[in-house]
């Protein structure tokens, strides 16, 4: 299983040969700068969501995923983490 290769928290480089390794399963995938986190999202086949981000995110430099079957729970974990997201840049930009 894909899940346990690659977790959120191993960066992978964002480059056309890592995104091909990537299991062609539903979940969630977050896109860094170096190690600072760029953008959440998921969808139903990480491989072609990985893909059809490049464009948005030029300056995304890593990638790191998680897989989840259930719709729900990729919604749930995606929402989870751009709020996580917000609370690491308020309290970084905030004196």
């Amino acid at each position: 299983m894909y899940a346990a290769l690659m977790p959120l928290h191993e960066l992978h480089p964002y480059t056309e040969a890592e995104v091909a390794k990537v299991s062609p399963e539903s979940g969630v995938y977050v896109l860094y700068q170096i190690q600072v986190p760029l953008h959440a999202g998921g969808g139903d086949n990480l491989r072609d969501a990985l893909t059809a981000a490049c464009p948005e995110f030029p300056g995304a430099s890593h990638f790191a995923i998680e897989v989840h079957s259930n719709p729900r729970d990729i919604e749930a974990r995606v929402n989870e983490l751009r709020q996580q997201f917000r609370r690491v840049r308020t309290s970084a930009f905030v004196g």
